[in-house]
């Protein structure tokens, strides 16, 4: 036998010298021997307890010795001579495994099994043989050291073997009380670190809402376990809210557990013109045995400059455009507006007021650069690689930029007026998409065939090469046409990038200088170069097709049908001029259809009377003609007013 406690007692000084968590346990009980085999030895109940002490690993599992002394009075206690013991004394020696959860913050829940070599002792007689048992309790924690509650455990001493007929056998119930200590001291409190993923990018800060920043690892330090931790974010002066980050359900002592960090920042963090840091604070709440407490632990976030990008998604470019910066509102509507008072109703709007946006670029004097420290040839192609890029003001007040620079402030110029954009960045040049309108004939009818548009989404678009910023837009276009076509035939890796879509994931940034401008172009050289640009279209798109079809009169002679798709062709073209003389000479050939259309133009070009002569030979020819009546009363109306 002291050869069994002198084991145990060396076990018990290795464990503690090494060991974490410690239980000490007793469970003071009745014993109930009613299942032991044989004839009745005992009386109905007995008492003692058990005594363990128990390392804790992997937070659940118990393991140490078992100690336990119990009183079994005879059956026949009351009619044994004096001198005689009336009781038996067990004496269970041994080892001990068990798990305890703890389902509520204040329950705990235990089970487990113990075995090992007991001995019996009456009338200086000792009797040693093999005993296990199997317990479980219920415990009300009192605080993180103390627990108490109920026990109930099968406990069976064999006679001379494991198995086989036991001496003593049946169930222990009684009370549990629970002295948990620790060998390595505590600072009673929850703390937290960050691994950041990268510095936070100002330019896109709306999406760390979403998208988190780095990593937080929430360590617990308490003296039990935690429940209901929430960790939120702020940084006074740099953030809207305190964001929730996330939750976690438990973390046992000494351990920790991972949440992303996101951040509900505002427009402040764009001041950083450059890379720095900014203070911020976790706040942690938990509940520690059903007490809500909280931590607050200081942390310093990395921030890049505010024109700092990577190229990792192509799409993040999207945010540098601005459509409220008053740099950029006062030029494109002055732009456009010049646009209006010159404006041909026959021709697309939206390549319209592109042509005056364009030429007003290039008044103001934008030059496109190639020698910027991060150049866009090259910096695009590394996606790890720090970029850095203007923001439209600066683009403006520098007067010059990078590809993509230029392209961000065209696309501002061109959504600040509600012109669709897009864009495709190749490999050696920056790609603006003006977008037109849906593909439809009317549409279509504008241009000599589809060559030189790009179909997206049934979206029929317009593409500018920013590297020819300094040529006029048709030029611009034409090399954009080229410089697609070529990625295609290359196999490049052709990225067709919508702003609206772009928005969704990176919206704009909206930073500006606050400032307007007030270096702009003259009304009358906007007009001149716009003009131009106009007319080197017509001669692009319109003149093969005109040129087809009086190659088509000379070779077939005059007809009304030849020379109402002249006139129809002038008149897409936006020669009105060109598009009368033509229909005077069908009309006068007695085409009905001329007629009208002629009435139309006369009409939109003011020459009521003119138009009201052409509408009245249709009605002598064709009383019936809808259209002539209709259009008819309309000038009769405006002739009224006059």
């Amino acid at each position: 036998m002291k050869k069994v406690l002198l084991s145990i007692a060396v076990l018990l000084a290795g464990t503690v010298a090494f060991s974490y968590d410690f239980t000490i346990k007793a469970t003071p009980s009745v014993l109930l021997p009613f299942l032991s085999s044989g004839e009745q030895k005992y009386a109905s109940a007995g008492y003692g307890t058990f005594l363990d002490a128990d390392i804790t690993l992997f937070d659940f599992l118990n393991l140490g010795p078992e100690f336990g002394f119990y009183v079994l009075p005879k059956n026949n206690a009351k009619g044994l001579e004096e001198g005689i013991d009336p009781n038996i004394m067990v004496v269970p020696v041994g080892l001990q495994a068990g798990v305890t959860f703890y389902p509520f913050s204040r329950l705990e829940v235990g089970a487990g099994i113990a075995g090992g070599a007991y001995g019996s002792f009456t009338n200086s007689r000792a009797h040693y043989a093999p005993w296990y048992r199997a317990f479980a309790d219920v415990m009300f924690r009192i605080n993180t050291k103390v627990s108490l509650g109920a026990d109930v455990s099968w406990f069976n001493c064999q006679n001379n073997t494991w198995f086989g007929k036991p001496a003593i056998s049946g169930i222990t119930a009684g009370l549990a009380l629970n002295y948990r200590f620790s060998t390595e001291k505590m600072s009673g409190m929850v703390d937290s670190e960050v691994e950041y993923d990268d510095s936070v990018f100002p330019l896109i800060y709306t999406i760390y809402k979403d998208n988190q920043i780095g990593t937080i690892t929430v360590s617990n330090h308490e003296s039990a376990e935690i429940r209901n931790v929430r960790v939120r974010f702020r940084a006074e002066g740099y953030t809207a809210s305190e964001l929730e980050c996330g939750s976690i359900k438990m973390i046992r002592k000494n351990k920790s557990e991972e949440l992303p960090l996101f951040a509900d920042f505002n427009s402040q963090i764009q001041r950083f013109t450059e890379s720095g840091k900014i203070s911020g604070e976790l706040v942690i709440d938990y509940e520690l045995l059903g007490d809500e407490r909280v931590s607050v632990v200081p942390v310093t976030i990395p921030v890049y400059n505010r024109n700092s990008m990577r190229w990792m998604d192509a799409s993040i470019i999207s945010s540098y455009v601005s459509t409220n910066s008053p740099e950029v509102l006062e030029l494109s509507k002055y732009f456009v507006g010049v646009a209006r008072s010159h404006f041909r109703t026959a021709l697309n709007k939206n390549m319209q007021f592109a042509m005056y946006v364009h030429e007003g670029i290039r008044i103001l004097g934008i030059e496109c650069e190639g020698n910027s420290d991060t150049p866009y040839d090259e910096t695009h192609l590394d996606p790890m690689a720090l970029d850095y890029v203007q923001y439209p003001y600066q683009t403006l007040q520098y007067r010059s930029g990078d590809k993509d620079d230029i392209a961000i402030l065209y696309m501002s110029m061109l959504e600040s007026v509600g012109i669709g954009a897009a864009y495709i960045p190749l490999q050696d040049d920056f790609i603006v998409a003006i977008e037109l309108g849906d593909y439809e004939a009317s549409l279509m009818n504008l241009f000599n065939g589809e060559d030189n548009v790009l179909i997206v989404d049934d979206k029929v678009y317009v593409p500018l090469a920013i590297s020819a910023i300094n040529k006029d837009f048709v030029d611009c276009w034409n090399k954009g046409v080229q410089k697609v076509y070529e990625a295609i035939e290359a196999e490049e890796d052709v990225e067709f990038i919508i702003l609206k879509d772009a928005w969704q994931t990176y919206p704009p940034s909206g930073f500006s200088s606050g400032e307007a401008t007030t270096q702009i172009p003259t009304e009358k050289k906007l007009f001149q170069a716009s003009e131009n640009d106009i007319m080197k279209y017509v001669e692009q798109e319109f003149g093969p097709q005109i040129a087809a079809i009086q190659q088509q009169i000379k070779e077939e002679g005059v007809s009304t049908t030849l020379y109402n798709r002249l006139g129809m062709l002038y008149v897409r073209a936006g020669m009105y001029q060109n598009a009368v003389s033509v229909y005077e000479v069908s009309a006068n050939m007695g085409s009905i259809p001329a007629m009208n259309n002629l009435g139309n133009i006369l009409s939109l070009l003011k020459d009521y009377q003119k138009a009201k002569e052409w509408y009245e030979k249709v009605l002598e020819i064709d009383p019936n003609n809808a259209t002539a009546t209709k259009n008819l009363e309309k000038i009769i109306t405006e002739l009224e007013d006059k």
